[in-house]
């Protein structure tokens, strides 16, 4: 709710800020900006460096970053943004996009790109089109995702554990975690049922969305009962994570029960890959997730997260020339590497991923292997107010794994609130 408020705060500041036209410097004026992005260290490592690069080159231009965690770091960016001191550039994910989209609190990035300003010639559509908006282009993604089961291939081999060629059904994937879990003493995958993300892909599996096409729910309260149920079910045989360690889950690696070595697997984004790779401490390696009909894996190509600037800003063109070249520069590439998931560039993905190491090499290898049971982006889209939503999903299913709610009940609350955020 806080988020909901200060962003509609944000709209009223907007609408007497600097218009998306209003370019303020130009970018061959000296002057300093700010960008600020969240996520693990090895990615603000090697943004930093792709920053420096940028100011190698561009001299007149200062970059100042900053990042943190996901949840401090949208809670000091609506602040800033209510206030109207918004940082220059922003990355922003699918919810909390669509939050700013509606408030309109984002530039048109459209002139940049007629005046060629900015390049998105070799970004495929399917990852421009969840960031246009009538037409124009208000974000511009960076980089290219989709969803894994990250787990440790030692304690997988230890309990005679090995991915199916085919990949696992979820009966199959039920039976492995719990003979991970007698085998190895932990439970064999952190609990997937706290993230509305894998609800989402469950969904997807089923023929059904998260939100329809018009920002509509597009699932019942029966649906998410029995996703819940497959989690409960897998809970009471050591299969996933218990209550203590699945509250703390948030999506980064340094609050994973999986990297702290509580559970042998974990669901999550393969743009994560590479900090699992440097931070995990023991092999890791990446399957498909879990699904019942091979033809329908409820897998996606995604954007990770899209850069964005804010309307209000008064250095847009040099934030745009920026931008531009983190989403363009061969430099800028190699250092990024897959940070924030295979380059969306389609030129420098082939750079990075033909000269790839380590955990870029991990990403790059598995968005090959399973890039033909992948579907696009379509029907992915989250409408305004999703943010709310994915947060409230959370605080309930705590509620269920605590005891504190039958499942029944808190899927009808999750109806209930979710109506409420989304305006239905």
């Amino acid at each position: 709710m806080a988020l909901a408020l200060a962003l509609a705060t944000a709209a009223t500041v907007a609408a007497c800020g600097s218009g998306s036209g209003s370019k303020g410097s130009p970018a061959d004026a000296k002057q300093t900006i700010r960008f600020v992005w969240w996520g693990n260290q090895d990615r603000a490592t090697a943004t930093q460096q792709a920053v420096k690069l940028f100011m190698d080159k561009h001299p007149n231009i200062t970059v100042q970053t900053e990042f943190a965690g996901y949840a401090a770091y949208f809670q000091k960016l609506s602040t800033q943004i209510a206030g109207g001191a918004a940082p220059d550039l922003i990355q922003v994910d699918r919810s909390t996009y669509s939050d700013y989209l509606g408030r309109h609190v984002l530039a048109d990035l459209t002139p940049y790109v007629k005046d060629k300003k900015l390049d998105l010639s070799q970004i495929s559509q399917n990852l421009l089109g969840g960031v246009q908006y009538n037409g124009d282009q208000y974000a511009v993604p960076a980089g290219q995702t989709t969803q894994m089961v990250v787990y440790d291939s030692a304690l997988f081999a230890k309990a005679g554990v090995t991915v199916p060629a085919a990949g696992w059904t979820w009966s199959q994937f039920s039976d492995d975690m719990a003979k991970v879990a007698a085998a190895d003493g932990t439970t064999g995958t952190t609990d997937f049922g706290w993230a509305v993300d894998w609800f989402e892909a469950w969904l997807h599996q089923h023929g059904k969305q998260l939100y329809t096409t018009d920002g509509k729910l597009g699932f019942t309260a029966e649906d998410l009962t029995q996703f819940w149920n497959l989690t409960g079910a897998m809970r009471a045989n050591k299969g996933v994570s218990g209550a203590q360690d699945t509250t703390k889950m948030d999506g980064t690696t340094q609050n994973s029960a999986f990297v702290h070595k509580a559970a042998a697997s974990e669901f999550n984004y393969d743009s994560n890959l590479t900090s699992y790779t440097s931070s995990y401490g023991s092999p890791v390696a990446a399957a498909p997730l879990p699904g019942d009909d091979p033809s329908n894996t409820g897998m996606a190509a995604l954007p990770p997260v899209y850069f964005a600037v804010p309307k209000t800003s008064s250095h847009q063109a040099a934030a745009v020339e920026l931008l531009d070249f983190l989403a363009n520069d061969p430099t800028a590439g190699t250092t990024l590497g897959a940070t924030r998931g295979i380059p969306a560039n389609q030129q420098i993905r082939t750079q990075v991923c033909g000269a790839a190491t380590g955990g870029n090499k991990a990403v790059c290898d598995y968005e090959s292997a399973v890039a033909g049971r992948i579907g696009t982006s379509a029907g992915w889209m989250w409408p305004k107010g999703s943010a709310e939503v994915k947060t409230n999903f959370q605080k309930v299913y705590d509620d269920v794994i605590f005891g504190r709610s039958s499942v029944a009940d808190a899927a009808a609350r999750v109806i209930s609130d979710a109506k409420q955020s989304i305006g239905q």
